[in-house]
């Protein structure tokens, strides 16, 4: 691949997934769903509830939405689901398909960091030049400071790296490399930790929040130095000692992903070229970039609420810990804390190729929602219109 070449594509942005609105999605976990049907009956109706607001979302102009549920105390998930897997053709979207979870995904790369520090191969004071010291010479002095914690609370003052502008100096600093460009991940992320960190802090670190793919991408880049393994491998092995099955790749069976400012214009996602998929899809995964089916992402709720209820589960102890005690409109290792619906949540939502999502899991673990559609879209404004409406479907399921 060609630095020159590298310089003229069009480089599309990794979208935050972050968006603090009144948003609610559910997933819990418990025992005895037949039971719980017998002593509440409306439960039985749930799967027709749920494919009826799917329906709505589709008929406000998503491409295809599933929604999820699981009330307090029950082992079952409700799922429905409407539309289509690929705009004006079929078949219709089932939601037993896989989804992009964008930054979604987000707490689990923080909730790896987690077990990465119980394991005692990080700290969370751990700074990114005690594990890649050839940053020592290159970071500003501004980021010498800067922690894991901080990072993955999106305190670090790194930017949030998904403006065009920002990926168009991205473009630009590769084409003037004059070493071959290299040729895996695991170095891809070291290259732009040396770039990001050189450059003048867009915050001072450590104060205000902002939401940085960057940051998270740093994380990655630390974990590896760490173990010695890259990011997908420690992904991967992690998320298969709790039983949850996820694709790093689109998986055969993933519907199309849609974009467009409006119903009316969105068109199939156009997937990038080879030359920069490689640094977006691949050296940016720790930031969002996970594929999991609603039953499977379900489960991984279900891992949350059981711990925070203080039921067995397989999650670090300083994880739940934070999560559980996270302050309302703070922001923490891949959640923010708010209220929805007049319960005190943990939230987050996520964007990439063509998929949104959204995520409510309530702090003390008995509740949870969740919608993800095979649609993305912002208005001129920069409002993400699909978001309202998956914001609208989720508050409907919560005003039970």
């Amino acid at each position: 691949m060609s630095a020159p070449l590298l310089r003229r594509r069009a480089f599309l942005p990794l979208l935050p997934a972050f968006l603090i609105l009144p948003a609610a999605v559910l997933s819990a976990c418990g025992g005895g769903a037949e039971r719980e049907e017998i002593r509440h009956p409306e439960l039985l109706q749930e799967a027709a509830r749920l494919n009826d607001v799917a329906g709505a979302a589709v008929a406000a102009g998503l491409v295809g939405a599933v929604f999820g549920s699981q009330p307090e105390g029950l082992q079952k998930l409700y799922l429905g689901s409407a539309g289509l897997s690929q705009q004006s053709q079929g078949p219709a979207l089932s939601s037993e398909q896989p989804f992009q979870l964008g930054s979604l995904s987000k707490s689990m790369t923080a909730a790896l960091a987690a077990e990465l520090v119980r394991q005692g191969k990080l700290r969370w004071d751990s700074r990114p030049a005690e594990l890649l010291p050839e940053l020592i010479a290159l970071q500003h002095p501004e980021f010498a400071a800067i922690t894991l914690r901080q990072l993955l609370d999106h305190r670090s003052g790194l930017p949030a790296f998904q403006d065009p502008s920002e990926l168009e100096e991205l473009a630009d600093y590769l084409a003037i490399q004059t070493e071959p460009l290299p040729t895996s991940d695991r170095e891809r992320r070291r290259l732009l930790a040396r770039w990001m960190l050189a450059r003048k802090p867009a915050l001072p670190p450590g104060q205000e929040l902002l939401y940085s793919n960057a940051g998270y991408t740093l994380a990655g880049a630390m974990m590896e130095a760490a173990t010695g393994q890259d990011f997908d491998s420690l992904l991967l092995n992690w998320a298969r000692g709790l039983g949850l099955e996820l694709s790093l790749n689109p998986p055969p069976r993933a519907p199309q992903g849609h974009v467009g400012p409006t119903p009316q214009s969105l068109k199939p996602f156009e997937a990038l070229a080879p030359e920069w998929a490689v640094w977006v899809d691949g050296a940016l995964r720790p930031s969002g970039n996970v594929w999991m089916t609603p039953a499977a992402y379900g489960r991984w709720l279900a891992e949350h609420q059981r711990a925070l209820q203080g039921q067995s589960h397989g999650l670090a102890p300083e994880y739940v810990q934070r999560l559980r005690q996270l302050p309302e409109g703070e922001y923490g290792l891949g959640w923010v804390a708010m209220q929805a619906q007049g319960q005190r949540g943990l939230v987050h939502t996520g964007a990439y190729l063509g998929f949104m999502g959204m995520v409510f899991v309530q702090q003390g673990g008995k509740q949870a929602y969740f919608g993800l559609s095979n649609t993305e879209g912002n208005n001129e404004d920069g409002n993400s219109w699909v978001l309202n409406v998956l914001t609208q479907a989720v508050l409907q399921l919560a005003s039970r």
